[in-house]
């Protein structure tokens, strides 16, 4: 908006600068004309001595080359379309309703930005009449989920826009994602954690492995005897049995 209005401004200026020289040079001509022919073939003469001189030609180009220059920029200025700051608004009757761009862009950015995980958005919104072009710049934060915020946000572009506003947005939603990395020394583990694994008894050569021995206490108890001894027979006193009775 800014742009438009002084591009304005500068049109107004030169046109009024223009108005008032050809003013004054018709009024001259008008009120001495032979003074003006005489002054204009005296000017005429000296130029036409001057292009003669190597220095007073090479300054003539270099003026002349600017001021092409400057006068081909104006023109591509003036002929340029500026972008429409506002954006019609579609109605039901013969109304002519009409919104500025200013407004659908806060609409956006006040919306988009309550989302989690948006740390930030800017929206950029172009008018084309009675449809809308719309880009959004995000900085998200790094666990967010980045697909789904991405049908989140054009979800909610649409509906604020065509549902809530009555416009209609032209093409597709662009959507410009910054995400953020974690911070450093919080990085999730990239893949699985590794297992626990047991090491197996070491086997020597040529003898078989001795089986791992039960800490259990009856595993204890058990191995009180040796292998192939058989324990006291009942009624046959031992270490632990009380004497028989006489």
């Amino acid at each position: 908006m800014r742009g438009g209005l002084g591009m304005n401004v500068f049109n107004r200026v030169v046109m009024v600068l223009a108005l008032l020289f050809w003013l004054v040079l018709v009024a001259v001509i008008l009120l001495r004309p032979l003074e003006a022919a005489s002054l204009v073939k005296t000017y005429v003469s000296a130029f036409e001595e001057g292009l003669f001189n190597d220095q007073f030609f090479l300054l003539f180009l270099i003026v002349g080359g600017a001021l092409l220059l400057v006068l081909l920029i104006l023109l591509v200025l003036e002929l340029r379309r500026g972008r429409r700051r506002t954006v019609r608004v579609r109605t039901k009757g013969s109304g002519n309703a009409q919104l500025t761009v200013d407004s659908v862009v806060q609409s956006l950015e006040y919306r988009i930005d309550e989302l989690p995980g948006v740390r930030q958005v800017e929206a950029h919104v172009a008018s084309r009449g009675r449809d809308v072009e719309v880009t959004l710049d995000l900085d998200t934060s790094p666990s967010v989920n980045i697909p789904s915020l991405s049908d989140q946000i054009v979800d909610l572009c649409h509906e604020i826009l065509e549902g809530q506003l009555g416009l209609r947005i032209h093409g597709k939603v662009r959507i410009n994602i910054r995400h953020e990395p974690y911070p450093s020394g919080a990085m999730p583990p990239s893949g699985p954690l590794a297992k626990e694994t047991v090491s197996a008894p070491r086997v020597a050569e040529g003898r078989p492995a001795e089986p791992a021995v039960p800490t259990t206490p009856a595993a204890q108890v058990d191995l009180g005897l040796s292998a192939g001894e058989e324990g006291p027979a009942k009624g046959e006193p031992g270490e632990n049995n009380a004497p028989a009775a006489r």
